[in-house]
């Protein structure tokens, strides 16, 4: 049986396409968002990192709720 949808390949997760993979992506990539905007001070970057976070959660969770 597969382990976690992070230990499984991109074929295991039915194709890159696959709402799967693409969850999979977008925690990669919130991840990458949440250590820039820790990594900011306080200002135009910060915020604009922390538009960036939001934007990408709530498309995450739509899919999620939606698919999943």
């Amino acid at each position: 049986m597969p382990g976690t949808i992070e230990e499984q390949t991109v074929e295991q997760l039915v194709g890159p396409r696959s709402v799967l993979a693409r969850q999979r992506r977008d925690h990669a990539e919130m991840d990458r968002l949440m250590e820039r905007y820790r990594a900011l001070a306080d200002g135009e970057e910060h915020e604009r990192a922390l538009k960036e976070v939001v934007q990408l959660v709530f498309s995450h969770a739509l899919a999620e709720e939606t698919v999943l």
